[in-house]
């Protein structure tokens, strides 16, 4: 009998080690911040092609461009999985203190940040402030577009719209030109637009796959093309904005720039760092952060697709991040590019440094320098332009004096009355 209860107390013994030791195996490192990017969700077409059928603003429910109902329940059940993923992170009761929200200064970017916020922050009790309306008003932070080189990424840039065209000027690009010759012909025929890009061709692509998510028939002549024919160019049209790191400098340098000040920010445990970000973008938006990544598989994001990432502390006071990209019902983990799939934040930052860079430095580097052999050809043909102005004003003041001097003489000439005529 005591042999039998010695046996007992041992295995009770080893049973509660093994909880124990299972306990602490299974204990999660701290989240300590999260970065959301978003896509708006469902919208109407942007600008429907001169022929289409659809074109009048009469056979859609709001205007073009517009966040439809669908993308408001869209974005209001993407912010319910945020708060069911994050409800152990992030307070139930909103407070400017835990979160900050921005948006590209675009209506249904701003409608989707708002429609999302409904879904993450039902109002509790005593933030309750109309029994008749579940919502409470948070703010979202924008800027003009054309101010933007953080999120919106359409500031004028000149450095970069020379990079760009010298990249669409290259050969890989102009053999994309000249083998979709004729689809290009064929699609400015019949669609009454002039398709001779990949972007026109983009363009072209989403209006159709809008269409056809409501359900209204498209024309006879894009059976042959939509969408097999053009869903790989379309795709690959998403990649081209961050095609190359000197690209991707200018395009996403300032968020990533933002992103990793972000992070080190939480790191020293700065009061004013909120612990979660939102960014409410665009489908370029999202190819742009994963291209620069080098995370991105050609595709054309969709409506709410999200990038996420999340960093957390290990007991060593050492921080790595977890990246996880969701386009459909469940977001499957990404990882940086020379990077394993938990990347130490200081390498996330290490192997962004190239293409990070501050708004400032952006402003500076936009302008473009020009090289010493179009500044030489530049400079001669200024030298012509002066020395052909010389010789037509040389010419010119010879042909007044010469005049001046003929009308000289004939004010000198006096006819006498009885004077004939030669």
């Amino acid at each position: 009998m005591l042999l039998i209860n010695r046996m007992l107390i041992s295995v009770f013994i080893q049973v509660c080690i093994c909880i124990f030791i299972g306990s602490v195996s299974a204990k999660e490192d701290d989240l300590t911040a999260v970065i959301v990017i978003y896509r708006h969700g469902d919208r109407t077409p942007i600008k429907p092609y001169p022929s289409d059928p659809y074109g009048n603003e009469s056979f859609w429910q709001v205007g073009f461009g517009q966040l439809t109902n669908r993308g408001k329940q869209q974005q209001k059940e993407l912010g319910q999985w945020l708060r069911q993923r994050y409800d152990n992170f992030l307070p139930k009761e909103y407070s400017e203190k835990d979160i900050y929200v921005r948006s590209t200064d675009v209506d249904r970017t701003l409608m989707s940040a708002e429609a999302n916020l409904a879904g993450l922050y039902p109002p509790t009790s005593s933030q309750m402030w109309d029994t008749n309306l579940k919502w409470q008003p948070i703010p979202v932070h924008t800027m003009p577009e054309r101010e933007d080189a953080l999120l919106a990424g359409k500031k004028p840039c000149a450095q970069y719209e020379m990079l760009l065209k010298k990249l669409l000027s290259s050969d890989y690009f102009r053999n994309i030109t000249r083998q979709n010759h004729d689809l290009y012909a064929y699609l400015s025929r019949y669609s009454g637009d002039h398709i001779n890009s990949l972007e026109r061709l983009e363009y072209l692509y989403s209006t159709l796959t809008i269409e056809t998510v409501n359900n209204f028939t498209l024309p006879d002549w894009t059976r042959s093309v939509y969408p097999e024919k053009l869903r790989p160019w379309a795709f690959l049209s998403f990649a081209t904005q961050a095609y190359t790191p000197a690209l991707q400098r200018f395009k996403t340098g300032p968020l990533f720039n933002f992103i990793t000040t972000y992070f080190k920010n939480h790191t020293v445990k700065d009061p004013n760092t909120p612990k979660f970000m939102i960014f409410s973008g665009h489908d370029t938006t999202i190819a742009n952060v994963l291209n620069t990544m080098g995370a991105f598989e050609y595709h054309a994001p969709p409506y709410t697709s999200t990038i996420l990432m999340e960093m957390r502390a290990k007991e060593d006071d050492t921080y790595y991040l977890s990246m996880f990209y969701k386009n459909t019902s469940e977001p499957r983990e990404i990882r940086l590019k020379g990077c394993q799939i938990n990347c130490s934040l200081t390498d996330f930052i290490s192997i962004l440094k190239p293409v990070t860079i501050s708004l400032d430095q952006w402003d500076e580097e936009c302008k473009i320098s020009v090289p010493i052999n179009v500044f030489g050809e530049t400079m001669f043909y200024i030298a012509g332009v002066v020395l052909l102005n010389m010789a037509l004003f040389t010419i010119a003041l010879f042909i007044c004096i010469k005049r001046c001097k003929n009308d000289k003489q004939q004010m000198n000439y006096i006819q006498l009355p009885d004077e004939e005529y030669a």
